[in-house]
C-alpha cells in the first residue's frame, strides 16, 4: 500500500520526516513488520506490509512515546545522553590523537635538529682538536728553536767577552810599544844631539886632521847601529809579552 493513504498531524509528520540519530537503533530493536499488532488509529484499514510505512509507524510510536510523561521518554533521554557522551568521548579521543600526533612530530623534529647539531658540533670539535695538535707541534718546534738560539746567544756572549779581553790586551800592548818607542826616540835624539856636539867640538879642535872624516863616518854608523839595536830590543820585548799574554788567555779559555 502506498504511504499516502495515511493521515498524520503536522507535528507528527514533521517528526516522521526528521531522521533521528537513534532511528536505526530503534528500528533494530523492534520486531519485524509481520509481527506488529494492528494499528490503533483510524488511518489504518488493513495490515500495512510496506517497509516505509512500518518505519513511519515506528517513528510515530517513538514520537508519542518520547512525549513528556511517557514511560519510554526517560529511556530515550538516557539513550540520547549516552549518545552525546559517546560523541564527546569520540571528540576527546580524536583531539587526544591529534595532540599526540603533533607531540610526536615535535619530538621527531627536535630529535632531528639535535642530531644535526650534534653532528656539526662533532665536526667542529674534530677541527679544533686538529688545530690544537698543530699548535702543540708548533709550540714544541718553537721551544726547541728558542733553546738553540739561547745557546747560540750564550756562545756569542762568551766570544764577545773573549774578543773584548783580547782587544784590551792588544790596546795595552800597543800603548806600551808606543811609549817605549817614544822613549827610545827621545834617547836617540839626545844621543844624536850629544854626538853632534861632540863632532862640532872635534871638528874645531882637529881641523887639520886628515882622518877626521873617517872618524865622523864611523861615529855616525855606530850611532845608527845603536838606534837600531834599541828599536829591536823594544820590538822583541813587546813580542815576548804578546806571546805570554796569548798563552795565558788560552789557558783561561781551556779552564
Amino acid at each position: 500500500m502506498s504511504f499516502n493513504c495515511f493521515y498524520f498531524p503536522p507535528e507528527i509528520k514533521q517528526t516522521m520526516d526528521y531522521e533521528s540519530p537513534w532511528q536505526e537503533f530503534l528500528e533494530a530493536s523492534l520486531p519485524p513488520p509481520d509481527l506488529l499488532p494492528p494499528p490503533e488509529f483510524e488511518a489504518y484499514k488493513a495490515v500495512e506490509t510496506d517497509q516505509k510505512a512500518w518505519r513511519n509507524q515506528q517513528a510515530f510510536n517513538h514520537f508519542y512515546a518520547a512525549r513528556p510523561g511517557s514511560s519510554r521518554s526517560s529511556n530515550i533521554t538516557e539513550i540520547d545522553k549516552k549518545g552525546e557522551e559517546k560523541e564527546t568521548t569520540r571528540d576527546q579521543v580524536a583531539k587526544k590523537r591529534m595532540s599526540d600526533r603533533a607531540y610526536r612530530e615535535r619530538c621527531k623534529k627536535i630529535k632531528m635538529e639535535t642530531e644535526s647539531n650534534l653532528e656539526l658540533l662533532s665536526k667542529e670539535n674534530d677541527r679544533l682538536k686538529g688545530e690544537n695538535a698543530s699548535f702543540k707541534t708548533e709550540a714544541a718546534r718553537t721551544g726547541k728553536t728558542l733553546q738553540s738560539q739561547e745557546q747560540e746567544m750564550k756562545q756569542l756572549r762568551k766570544t764577545i767577552v773573549l774578543l773584548k779581553q783580547r782587544h784590551d790586551k792588544q790596546n795595552t800592548l800597543v800603548q806600551v810599544l808606543s811609549e817605549r818607542l817614544a822613549g827610545a826616540n827621545d834617547a836617540d835624539f839626545q844621543r844624536e844631539s850629544t854626538q853632534l856636539k861632540s863632532n862640532i867640538v872635534l871638528l874645531r879642535s882637529q881641523v887639520n886632521d886628515r882622518n877626521i872624516l873617517d872618524k865622523l863616518q864611523l861615529q855616525e854608523e855606530n850611532a845608527q847601529l845603536e838606534r837600531e839595536k834599541s828599536l829591536l830590543e823594544v820590538i822583541v820585548q813587546a813580542l815576548c809579552e804578546k806571546i805570554s799574554n796569548e798563552k795565558g788567555h788560552e789557558g783561561d779559555h781551556a779552564g
